[in-house]
């Protein structure tokens, strides 16, 4: 696993995470809807916080890959306005237009109370709070439930140009351990603040910097592990975290994924490898779009068959995710990576000829 290829245990890590917050939405509706009793979900009802948790876990790794990417093209200190725009084509093109679709159609997506969907309740200010995406700040509703998390991912990314050089410029694992560690304990007083209406971006830190420590690792001799043991590992790990879902588990739970990343050789099956990279390409798209195609599949079709209301579901969730990335994200990619390399391409003075 490194900068320059791609890993398809990196695809299967980001297709289970948005698996895993795609089925936790679909239990929260289904159960309530259809009488299914929660003790027979029990800790599955976590499952979607796992899921986020490993997303970021993956994401500051896929970056950490990216800013080396990016110092070998750019020899010296990576630009850190570059990767902010490549960053902000990469999340705000899509996640405006699908707040922009939930504000004009007015979806009651804004969250679920007794399997029934609900609207978020905004002004202006939280709309733009939700344009903008910075509701953790101003403790305001997200317009669509999945929304809540990219605000954390946005503040993350401010800090990862800088992680970056700290963990480059250390030979051993132990720094970033320490670091680690230091936001380990900072985060369990954090957790009680959150519940006072603080902002609590040190409450998701271990989870950013468990990738960190992956890539720290992947510099280090790997344990060369079959590539079936990694899923494996996976499911080890989710079970751990599911038996207790707490978000101190969770800091544990994602260094153990962090460190077991590096570990394994690569999954090598053609279909398995197809399935997690079609997955995970579209996964923003699904991760966005999900709580809608739910709530179109099993509210706004409640009166249909149930095996109907599956059907738009997966229609849907096949479907739109695939238009969103071909029409808004890939383009939006693509801009942001040229204006990006537009801005480090140094800016060469060519002298002007003397007047006669």
């Amino acid at each position: 696993m490194d900068a320059n290829h791609e890993s398809p245990n990196l695809d299967f890590l980001r297709s289970a995470a948005v698996i895993f917050v795609v089925w936790f939405h679909v239990l929260r509706v289904f159960e309530q809807n259809h009488r299914v009793e929660q003790k027979s979900i029990g800790a599955l009802h976590s499952i979607g916080s796992w899921g986020v948790m490993i997303f970021f876990v993956h994401t500051s790794l896929v970056l950490m890959f990216s800013l080396e990417r990016q110092q070998s093209g750019f020899p010296g200190e990576p630009d850190y306005l570059s990767f902010l725009v490549r960053r902000i084509f990469r999340i705000y093109p899509l996640s405006i237009f699908v707040v922009a679709c939930v504000a004009i159609l007015k979806l009651p997506v804004g969250d679920t109370i007794a399997g029934h969907f609900i609207p978020a309740t905004l002004s202006l200010g939280g709309l733009l709070d939700n344009v903008f995406l910075i509701q953790n700040l101003s403790r305001t509703p997200s317009i669509i439930c999945p929304l809540w998390s990219l605000p954390y991912e946005m503040q993350m990314y401010l800090f990862l140009p800088a992680l970056f050089l700290f963990v480059r410029k250390t030979r051993s694992i132990m720094p970033i351990g320490i670091l680690w560690l230091a936001a380990f304990f900072a985060a369990i007083p954090a957790e009680k603040l959150d519940r006072l209406g603080y902002p609590n971006l040190v409450e998701f830190a271990p989870f950013f910097l468990s990738g960190i420590i992956a890539y720290r690792l992947t510099k280090t001799r790997s344990l060369e592990l079959p590539a079936w043991m990694f899923p494996a590992a996976a499911v080890a790990i989710t079970a751990l975290y599911l038996s207790e879902p707490t978000y101190m588990r969770g800091w544990v739970c994602s260094l153990l994924m962090g460190v077991c990343i590096p570990q394994f050789k690569e999954i090598a099956a053609h279909v398995a490898k197809t399935v997690f990279k079609v997955v995970a390409r579209y996964s923003f798209g699904i991760y966005l779009a999900h709580f809608a195609c739910i709530w179109l599949a099993f509210e706004a079709c409640a009166r249909m068959p149930i095996w109907f209301q599956f059907l738009v579901l997966f229609t849907t969730l096949a479907s739109v995710p695939y238009v969103l990335y071909h029409a808004i994200e890939e383009p939006m990619i693509h801009a942001g990576a040229r204006l990006a390399a537009k801005l480090r391409t140094p800016k060469v003075l060519v002298p002007q000829r003397e007047a006669v």
